[in-house]
């Protein structure tokens, strides 16, 4: 084998797509807390995106008495609040809605 072959067939691996669950989406993008990347899916009303490009950080704490207590618990709900970077805003994303994820080079297909 050649050392092109084997580059081939190395880079072939490596941006193979992956397919995981929604536990495991969920699990990544709260890991990777003020990394930038792109989500694929659609809002509540159907409407789809493509390849926004948002990051998730360290939100309000759930501890009664805690100085930013909330009364919800967004990730229960399958619910999480991302900072869109195309909108320059916060925005709401439900995790049941996104079918594909793009982070730190790596494609992800949600099932």
């Amino acid at each position: 084998m050649n050392s092109k072959s084997v580059y081939n067939r190395i880079k072939q691996f490596f941006e193979r797509e992956e397919t995981i669950s929604v536990r495991r989406l969920r699990s990544i993008t709260l890991a990777n807390k003020n990394i930038p990347f792109r989500i694929w899916g659609e809002t509540l009303d159907n409407i789809s995106y493509s390849g926004r490009e948002v990051f998730t950080f360290a939100g309000p704490s759930r501890k009664k008495g805690g100085e930013y207590a909330v009364g919800y618990n967004y990730n229960k709900l399958g619910y999480m609040i991302m900072y869109d970077m195309s909108k320059g805003d916060y925005r709401t994303f439900v995790y049941d809605k996104i079918y594909k994820l793009e982070i730190n080079e790596k494609i992800y297909n949600i099932r």
